[in-house]
């Protein structure tokens, strides 16, 4: 069932009543990109989105938890978050950071949602909730094709998505440029590799039922074969992830009621994927579309085009968010992109 950004359980972060209005021809006077939300650490600014996310203490019943070092079993936790209403906060191996358990203290979470096996979080953690009363699941499968399936039958509703995601399960930051969107509209995430189609995830799609699959990420990641396979019937894909986070933007504000006037820049390494997966939470309960900067940690040439060209958008009535803390995103960046949108 699609789920109203204004009916996630959580305060809408953003005004989206004035969609559809008449826009200025350049960007508004003032708008920039001054809402940065960060950390000392990824597992700190994931800390930081959930208390954005639900800033009154107690109200959270539910928390995913994945390891924030290795994030490839969490790509598609954005949409279990979705399900759960429920930020996405990281956890070690064998341990759990102090800033991670105070939030999920302060939270009062009950329900503690592992994705990833015990060599991801270990068992010792998972007692440990237990032990104080609580509630864990762990969906964790023989690989990060298994772990997807799993993550994207997580429903127990018996409502069949009204759309699955099927993007590259190497090249990671496809199907987290698409996390607000899973996030918000209940729209799972399926993992293929780039030339065939692992057994579990030709099964989950079979079991989900949903005709409308769309691929993320060019030919490059995902094959014209493999996209024949899965019954693909759009591709949202672009010459790098920047452009293809681009494409996802256009998406989702033209299909989903995203904000056209709000954007939020993400790092667009893979030492910076952390950020981004953390962010969909936030950025799906505002609806804020997320665009990643280039390679270098700059601005990006595909990044640079985009808000250039929808500058008319932005008006005071937008936001202009980053997620992370120098030096995932410069501040130098950020000035670069609140120029590029003037």
């Amino acid at each position: 069932m699609k789920k109203s950004l204004a009916t996630t359980g959580v305060a809408v972060l953003v005004g989206l009543g004035t969609i559809g209005a008449a826009l200025p021809a350049q960007a508004a006077p003032g708008f920039a990109f001054d809402q940065r939300i960060s950390g000392a650490d990824r597992f700190e600014t994931a800390v930081a989105a959930s208390k954005l996310l639900y800033p009154v203490d107690d109200s959270a019943t539910d928390a995913v938890v994945v390891n924030g070092y290795a994030t490839v079993d969490g790509l598609t936790a954005s949409y279990l978050a979705g399900l759960r209403s429920a930020p996405i906060l990281y956890t070690d191996t064998n341990s759990v950071p102090a800033s991670t358990q105070a939030e999920l203290d302060r939270l009062g979470v009950t329900d503690v949602w592992i994705v990833g096996g015990t060599d991801r979080v270990s068992q010792g953690q998972e007692d440990a909730w237990d032990a104080a009363g609580v509630t864990v699941h762990r969906l964790a499968g023989a690989d990060r094709y298994a772990t997807a399936a799993l993550v994207a039958q997580a429903d127990d509703s018996g409502d069949a998505p009204e759309q699955v995601f099927v993007a590259s399960g190497t090249a990671t930051a496809d199907a987290l440029a698409a996390g607000p969107v899973a996030w918000a509209r209940n729209y799972p995430i399926l993992l293929t590799q780039a030339g065939s189609v692992p057994a579990a995830t030709t099964d989950a799609l079979a079991k989900l039922g949903t005709t409308n699959r769309v691929v993320l990420g060019s030919a490059n990641s995902v094959s014209d074969a493999v996209y024949a396979q899965v019954k693909g019937t759009e591709r949202l894909g672009g010459v790098n992830r920047q452009e293809t986070a681009t494409k996802i933007a256009d998406d989702v504000i033209a299909n989903d009621n995203f904000d056209s006037q709000s954007v939020a820049l993400v790092g667009g390494t893979d030492a910076t994927a952390a950020d981004a997966l953390s962010a969909a939470p936030v950025a799906g309960a505002g609806g804020v579309p997320l665009v990643f900067l280039g390679f270098d940690g700059g601005l990006g040439e595909s990044t640079g085009a985009y808000l250039t060209a929808k500058k008319a958008n932005y008006t005071a009535a937008g936001d202009g968010w980053v997620f992370g803390g120098e030096p995932s995103v410069k501040q130098s960046t950020v000035a670069a992109a609140t120029a590029a949108v003037q």
